[in-house]
């Protein structure tokens, strides 16, 4: 009779094992058939992070498929799940992330009739046939005598795979766990929506007529900018524009995207660092003094400053499909349809915020053409040349250069003020260090600039010169909130003066 018991419960593991391995062949694969890779070495690696996250699916599996009923209910709806997402995958080059349930959410039914396609239609039959062939097989041949014994096993094996640092990071964001974790993500930035302390004194604006852009760069740092000395021409067009003044002595404590951006839109500053986490950006402070305020996504929000987009009065999202884990184009020309719409509106006071995708790994992902080369070929950085990533970092610089030429060129004949910002700089080798991982010096000295139209130095002559006479002073980026209600002309007991760099 024990042997019995055994070999029922072998056979229930083996088909779990059978699953996990038919699932990652059929669904998780399609999240692996773009990562760049050189080199047998590479391929490998490859190889052995798709058998990870895999794997990372045997002990869901094997915890849903204890009971049949839950099995029967759980396994063809995540199956399915997976089939659209494989499709969107491979079809569409996008995957489930925030912004994108946000935009199911914010649009009706007809909004999905787009996607419809035969080929759609074909991932879910093979999802449909392969669950419920998995569902018979489960229910007609399977037998689960030591049940507890399961549980735990999974439970073990869930806290390994889910609870380990960067592995942990790396399985949430594929599927079939994504589907719980982006949702959570989803849910957490909604409920954090209006749970900041807002503004309660008075503020003002005394200009009528004004457009004031903020750009929230990406891993920009200052010292690669030809403007501010760099050897090469990465940057031609804002360096022969008269009217652009960069800051290349800004600095940033904070080094992570996370963590930077509240400290740039908020109060918050060396002394009073918690208002990153309590109170409202300057969005707010724009929209009480009648601006017409958008926020344009090329990024996928997270729940550290997803609350500051919904200050706006209008979220837009390029890009909505995008995570770190994709290596297909990702570009911030996809912001300039939504840019000149609402440039076009009927409001003479805007604020337009732009939170670009920049100079973020992967690289090659960022730009269009290759100028300085050769490239990366490998999203492994030991398997890449410090010339390759040095060259691909600065052909992002091009596209960045190409993309604030698009939006200075559309604001010309305004009275206009557009200060760009860096989150923080990125490591190139630098104590042989990469990306932004890791701490590094060069990490605090984020790139910015500030463009100015002439109709704008005609009515604020003097914030411009003061503006042109602080560039080679070292500052924070705790400088935005105040910078840019000062240069907006706008007047409130929450704006310090001492910190604005028109002053």
């Amino acid at each position: 009779m024990k042997g019995i018991f055994l070999n029922r419960d072998l056979k229930y593991v083996l088909f779990i094992l059978s699953l996990t391995i038919s699932y990652g062949l059929l669904f998780v694969i399609w999240e692996f058939l773009d990562v760049p890779f050189s080199g047998f070495t590479d391929f490998l690696i490859i190889a052995l992070q798709w058998v990870v996250i895999t794997s990372a699916s045997f002990p869901l599996f094997l915890l849903l498929g204890i009971n049949r009923y839950v099995f029967f209910v759980s396994f063809p709806a995540i199956v399915l799940l997976s089939g659209i997402f494989a499709y969107f995958r491979y079809s569409l080059h996008i995957t489930l992330t925030p912004m994108l349930i946000d935009l199911i959410v914010v649009n009706d039914a007809g909004f999905g009739m787009d996607f419809m396609t035969w080929k759609l239609f074909l991932f879910i039959l093979i999802a449909l046939v392969y669950s419920l062939f998995a569902v018979y097989w489960r229910c007609s041949k399977i037998r689960v005598k030591r049940w507890e014994l399961f549980v735990v096993v999974s439970l073990c094996l869930l806290f390994v795979f889910h609870g380990i640092g960067r592995l942990s990071g790396s399985v949430s964001r594929r599927m079939p766990t994504s589907f719980f974790y982006v949702l959570k993500d989803y849910m957490s930035q909604r409920q954090s929506q209006g749970m900041r302390i807002d503004f309660k004194e008075n503020t003002y604006c005394d200009v009528d007529t004004l457009t004031a852009i903020v750009v929230l760069g990406e891993s920009l740092r200052a010292d690669h900018l030809q403007m501010n000395g760099y050897k090469r021409n990465t940057t031609p067009l804002l360096a022969s524009n008269a009217q652009v003044c960069s800051f290349p002595y800004v600095y940033t404590e904070e080094v992570f995207t996370h963590t930077s951006l509240p400290v740039i839109l908020t109060r918050a500053d060396s002394i009073s660092d918690k208002r990153a986490q309590i109170e409202r950006s300057f969005i707010s402070l724009f929209r009480k003094t009648g601006f017409r305020t958008s926020w344009l996504a090329s990024q996928e929000p997270v729940d550290t400053y997803s609350d500051f987009m919904h200050e706006a009065d209008t979220l837009i999202y390029a890009n909505e499909g995008k995570n770190v884990y994709m290596f297909d184009k990702w570009l911030d020309g996809a912001l300039l349809p939504s840019y000149l719409k609402e440039l076009e509106g009927t409001n003479p006071r805007k604020l337009i915020v732009l939170h670009t995708i920049g100079s973020h790994w992967w690289y090659n992902s960022h730009f269009e053409k290759e100028v300085f080369f050769p490239v990366l070929r490998s999203k492994n950085v030991s398997s890449s040349t410090q010339e390759a990533i040095i060259n691909s970092y600065d052909n992002t610089i091009l596209y960045t250069d190409w993309f604030l030429y698009q939006l200075i060129e559309k604001l010309k004949n305004k009275p206009a003020i557009l200060i760009y910002l860096s989150d923080h700089g990125e490591s190139l080798g630098e104590n042989g260090k990469y990306l932004h991982a890791e701490d590094n010096e060069p990490l605090h000295y984020p790139a910015c600039f500030v463009w100015y139209s002439s109709e704008y130095e005609n009515l604020f002559p003097r914030k411009v010169e003061a503006m042109k006479r602080n560039a080679a002073k070292h500052v924070t980026t705790s400088f935005m909130f105040h910078s840019i209600l000062d240069a907006s002309s706008i007047t409130s007991v929450y704006l310090d003066e001492e910190q604005s760099i028109f002053r």
